[in-house]
């Protein structure tokens, strides 16, 4: 037998291994992916992930079609706040959802469900219930400043809102004596008003949360008739003034996991997310776009946020919603480590792509929470979007406050 017969097929398979493609290079942080790139980076790694195995339909429709543009970073280690890692390690094997009362029975504080099975059935849930109830928010939260930005795909910002935003948890306290403050059914308080244009000034509305099945209590405050008025039942699914925001949106999640009829776990994946965001996204000081709101694309479709997406892990949760919710459904890519909303993608009662919502966070370890610091709910099918920018330095988190402080007086108070 010839050596070259005994040979042939290693030589062979050299030969086809010569001809394979070269392996995709690693990216450097800092690379910018742009609809002129995505084809050639889109088989290249970051942090050992490829780039297009880090973005969903919806974020690469985005890049190709609308100028969205994403600078990679490294991913940081999110460092949590220590009193609630201790809370949701307590609650392993001891909570249950209960659906009869829209409660999680033996939960106190933390995150309910430390430990998600992704067999069990009640897995979508139950990361929703996470996110719902341990979410690191603080037990009080204030915005004083936040501007809420109307854009208009064709010609830009139409309308520059200001507002202020608090919140105050009833339960599932960890600061103080006790996890819970008042009345057991209490949830939480949520107050929100707009303080500019004069137009809108005093503007805004009361909510009180429950611990049931309850829907929210919530008034709205009309400063021209000095008049509070009580809102339907349903007021929860009705948008944020005159944005594209649904009350539910506020946050990514903003609603009772009861309120919903069903949920579905997609899976877990890796996407490139805004996770440890720039804070420089408003300056109150300055006149041109361009140095008011740094971080806010000025190219058409105007809406796009320039910031920093690294590589983190999440699940998908299909949200199925009541019959008369705008939405038929909700994609929810929710941060593995800790509850935490990156992406939102809504579809109409067709079951047609609506709107892309997008979440920008900073960590704050000094205080335990993790904020928003941006966010954009992008209405693509009549190309407008309402951009929140927060005035970071004059956000506070667990600072000394009572109930009373977040109530209707407050509202009224504020609107006169």
């Amino acid at each position: 037998m010839k050596a070259t017969t005994l040979y042939s097929p290693l030589i062979a398979a050299l030969i086809g291994a010569a001809c394979l493609p070269a392996l995709a290079a690693d990216l450097a942080e800092g690379t910018v992916i742009s609809a002129a790139n995505l084809d050639q980076v889109k088989n290249a790694t970051f942090d050992g992930h490829t780039i297009g195995s880090m973005l969903s339909e919806r974020m690469e429709w985005r890049i190709r079609n609308s100028g969205w543009k994403l600078t990679l970073a490294h991913a940081k280690k999110v460092a949590l706040d220590p009193n609630w890692v201790k809370a949701s390690k307590a609650n392993e094997g001891k909570t249950k959802i209960n659906d009869a009362t829209c409660k999680v029975d033996g939960w106190k504080a933390g995150e309910p469900f430390p430990e998600i099975d992704m067999k069990d059935p009640e897995a979508a849930k139950k990361i929703v219930w996470n996110l719902h109830l341990g979410s690191l928010l603080g037990d009080v939260s204030s915005v004083p400043n936040f501007t809420q930005l109307l854009i208009d795909g064709k010609n830009g910002i139409h309308a520059e809102l200001v507002a202020e935003f608090t919140r105050f948890n009833m339960k599932g306290r960890l600061t103080g004596g006790s996890s819970t403050i008042g009345d057991d059914d209490e949830s939480a308080r949520q107050l929100l008003f707009f303080k500019a244009p004069s137009e809108v000034k005093g503007i805004g509305t009361y909510t009180m949360m429950y611990d049931s099945n309850k829907v929210p209590d919530v008034w709205a405050y009309v400063p021209a008739v000095r008049r509070t008025r009580r809102l339907s039942g349903g007021a929860w699914m009705d948008p944020v003034g005159s944005s594209d925001q649904l009350q539910d949106e506020i946050d990514g999640f903003n609603a009772r996991p009861c309120w919903y009829p069903g949920y579905k776990l997609l899976g877990k994946r890796w996407i490139l997310a805004p996770a440890n965001s720039r804070v420089d996204v408003w300056n109150q000081k300055a006149s041109a776009t361009a140095e008011k709101y740094p971080t806010l694309d000025r190219s058409a479709p105007f809406w796009n946020l320039n910031d920093s997406f690294e590589p983190r892990e999440v699940y998908m949760v299909e949200v199925a919603t009541p019959a008369q919710h705008p939405y038929s459904k909700k994609v929810l890519y929710i941060e593995t480590a800790y509850p935490r909303v990156h992406f939102v993608e809504t579809y109409n009662r067709k079951g047609e792509f609506w709107k892309f919502i997008e979440m920008h966070s900073y960590v704050n370890p000094k205080a335990g929470d993790i904020r928003t610091v941006s966010a954009s709910v992008i209405d693509f099918q009549r190309n407008h979007a309402t951009v929140s920018l927060i005035d970071v330095s004059t956000w506070r988190t667990n600072f000394d406050a009572k109930p009373s402080d977040v109530s209707l007086t407050r509202l009224e108070s504020a609107g006169r």
